[in-house]
């Protein structure tokens, strides 16, 4: 079941009112646009985007429920397109849940889950290259380079070395086969080697979908749409997310574009880790339009 992450923060930070238009860029399993439609009312619109095809088939429980929730299929770098696409000019409010979504995890053929044997795949859309595709074919440097850079592991060189030395005997085609070489290759309990194999499922998802590549123009397109004192709140997971995020506040705060709200992100507390462990290291960070 999809649980969405830090939901009253997101519902406060946001400044709900009847009527606001809002855009809910990275849809995934509909939670947040549902709990954002019962906010603003009939009145109100939710453009729900999400590059993923499936994620309207698995919300499609909690879009139909509300009229006001308007899908549209679309990368959020497109933001622009989205919006025209529903002749949108202006917006109240923005949200962005970065990262994989829970439903995804759960589809086993998606390889995005390193808990169970599945393809490596990892991709949120047709086309472009697989996770199977980039371990078996990027040199070992190459590959240890975008473990460390995507995932901090400490561990990312002798991972690498090990993946090229298994693929010269067999393809890597199952998360398991990738499992093990991990977990061979980082050391420590049993605990720290999930880790490592956690940072690495998540350097390789970064790549296969150019995550990264896109945040600072997708929020500054955003902050772009809002209306003097609209917000935006942008959810994050990981380090590198999170320091994106940060540092395209900023400069659209010295732009004057966006009033930073969150000086530090906001977290869950104890309650909301214990019913959701997704939620351990979301961050969330606010800010408001400059109103001149």
């Amino acid at each position: 079941m999809h649980i969405p992450v830090l939901l009253a923060e997101v519902l406060s930070g946001l400044n709900l009112r009847p009527g606001m238009i809002i855009a809910d860029c990275t849809m995934g399993g509909g939670g947040h646009s549902a709990a954002i439609a019962e906010k603003i009312g009939a009145r109100g619109r939710i453009i729900a985007i999400d590059r993923d095809q499936r994620a309207r088939q698995y919300a499609a429980g909690v879009l139909d429920r509300y009229p006001n929730i308007e899908f549209v299929r679309s990368n959020f770098s497109d933001l622009g397109k989205a919006l025209a696409a529903k002749n949108i000019q202006a917006l109240d409010g923005a949200l962005f849940d970065l990262g994989v979504s829970s439903f995804q995890l759960d589809i086993l053929e998606r390889g995005f889950s390193w808990k169970t044997d599945c393809p490596l795949d990892m991709r949120m859309e047709a086309g472009g290259l697989t996770a199977a595709e980039i371990v078996n074919t990027y040199t070992e440097k190459e590959l240890a380079d975008l473990i460390y850079v995507y995932s901090g592991e400490r561990y990312s060189r002798r991972i690498a070395r090990n993946i090229c030395a298994e693929r010269r005997q067999n393809s890597l085609n199952s998360s398991a086969q990738l499992r093990k070489i991990i977990m061979r290759s980082a050391s420590g309990g049993y605990s720290t080697r999930t880790a490592s194999l956690a940072r690495v499922f998540q350097a390789l998802r970064i790549e296969v979908n150019q995550e990264l590549a896109v945040i600072e123009q997708a929020l500054t397109a955003a902050a772009n749409y809002l209306k003097p004192d609209g917000r935006l709140a942008v959810i994050s997971f990981h380090s590198l997310e999170d320091r994106l995020v940060k540092n395209t506040f900023r400069g659209l705060q010295k732009q004057n574009v966006l009033r930073i709200i969150t000086k530090k992100p906001l977290t869950a507390g104890a309650a909301e880790i214990k019913n959701n462990q997704r939620a351990r290291s979301a961050k969330l960070r606010l800010g408001a339009k400059y109103a001149g």
